[in-house]
């Protein structure tokens, strides 16, 4: 779950949603990748459904609130990172490539104290990096334009999980696919962004949990939450 703190309680966003987002985004920005479109949006839709069955009902996390998604072990987010880039084969070769990718950028910069954990982790990573690599020879997408695509993949999930509550603050430096820098802001449920990144403005809903304050953290309420993007100059 990604988590923010709300009037009534909490605010959570299930991943597999926050993943819908992303692919939402991506429709909306004027980008896009160079390897097959078809697999790519899966990629980008379903990225996090590794996290499905943990995000069914809110649990109860750390003395703040409920559970977020920062409070997992390293050891949790490869086994359902796993899980996700096994979803995402069932879906699309080009999809496996891109999820399996992106969990070895998410994983591989992370610091490892022990050193067992940190061997695991490698081999899982690098295990992803040979099958995003092999998918894309497959497909006769190049190593760069792989690697472009992930990070095009990088740039709408870390918006979204912004758009969802995470991390909080009104402003946040966005890294391009091609290296490039652009700066977005929001104002409530406002996003202004780059014209030249964001062609026209765009509606997008982000279903919400608001559940109460305290544990065990029952669900009072379903919700959906529109975000406007607005291009400025």
């Amino acid at each position: 779950m990604i988590r923010r703190s709300s009037g009534q309680g909490w605010e959570l966003v299930r991943q597999p949603d926050h993943g819908v987002l992303a692919c939402a985004l991506l429709d909306a920005i004027a980008d896009a990748p160079h390897g097959p479109l078809e697999g790519f949006r899966l990629a980008v839709a379903h990225h996090d459904d590794g996290w499905r069955e943990r995000d069914r009902a809110p649990r109860e996390g750390d003395s703040i609130g409920p559970e977020s998604f920062l409070e997992l072990s390293l050891a949790e987010h490869l086994e359902i990172s796993g899980e996700s880039v096994r979803l995402a084969g069932d879906l699309h070769p080009y999809a496996e490539a891109i999820v399996a990718l992106h969990g070895a950028w998410l994983h591989g910069a992370r610091v490892v104290q022990d050193p067992e954990l940190a061997e695991q982790r490698d081999a899982i990573i690098g295990a992803w990096r040979s099958l995003a690599e092999a998918r894309a020879v497959e497909l006769g997408v190049s190593t760069a334009d792989l690697h472009r695509d992930q990070r095009l993949c990088a740039m709408v999930d870390f918006v979204s999980l912004w758009l969802c509550g995470w991390p909080d603050g009104d402003e946040l430096a966005l890294e391009r696919p091609d290296g490039a820098e652009a700066d977005i802001e929001r104002d409530g449920d406002t996003v202004r962004m780059p014209a030249d990144l964001l062609p026209s403005g765009r509606d997008l809903v982000v279903p919400v949990l608001t559940v109460a304050g305290t544990a065990p953290f029952a669900v009072i309420g379903e919700a959906a939450r529109t975000i406007s993007l607005v291009p400025v100059a």
